[in-house]
């Protein structure tokens, strides 16, 4: 099944797939001019603002097959479901498996499984966070524990060190870039629309149950 609640999933409309990598990529450009370069480190970590909320565990079994994605230790859905645990925008952090703290950012409420999760209820600056997140990936995955199964829990991303911060400067990055996250989840949006608009009037074309006027 498709879904359009990723910024790195890829899409069948490359128009809005480029326009959103373009616009993440401008969001990480201001990140690192604004919180890296020339960025002082004093022994701060991501603990110091907040920890992730471990997600709850949901069969697959149990899910409904509704349109709330269920977030586990995969890149995509393990799931659907008919109920989030999370408000959006919210990112997740795979917990367990081969991607172990993989960092996403959706634009839809999710239902945190196998993962944890920093949403509005965590902080008002999700986009920031996230931008932080994915810049500190690598340290993420390097901070795996268990070699059958590898595991990263909310205490290794609070351990995370981070640049001194300025509230004042990341409520301004926030507030900048949301204006990039929203057009993303339009396009999202859009591209659901003709995704469902292409699955529901291919097989009727192909079944010759309609046909094209040129």
């Amino acid at each position: 099944m498709w879904y359009c609640s990723t910024y790195n999933s890829s899409s069948s409309f490359l128009k809005n797939k480029q326009g959103n990598d373009n616009l993440e990529q401008q969001a990480q450009a201001l990140f690192k001019s604004w919180f890296i370069e020339n960025a002082i480190y004093s022994g701060d970590k991501i603990a110091d603002y907040f920890m992730p909320i471990r997600g709850k565990n949901l069969l697959t079994s149990e899910a409904t097959g509704g349109n709330v994605p269920v977030v586990a230790g995969g890149l995509n859905p393990s799931a659907y479901h008919n109920t989030a645990n999370t408000d959006a925008p919210v990112i997740t952090i795979s917990a367990s498996g081969a991607n172990a703290g993989f960092v996403n950012l959706w634009g839809i409420p999710v239902w945190s499984a196998d993962s944890s999760y920093i949403d509005s209820s965590v902080t008002p600056y999700v986009y920031f966070w996230y931008n932080l997140l994915k810049y500190k990936q690598k340290n993420i995955f390097e901070a795996q524990t268990g070699s059958a199964q590898p595991h990263i829990y909310p205490k290794h991303i609070g351990d995370i060190e981070i640049p001194n911060l300025d509230l004042s400067q990341i409520q301004l990055y926030n507030n900048v870039v949301s204006t990039y996250y929203h057009k993303i989840d339009e396009n999202n949006t859009e591209n659901c629309r003709l995704a469902t608009l292409r699955d529901t009037l291919l097989p009727k074309l192909m079944a010759g149950n309609i046909s094209l006027d040129y």
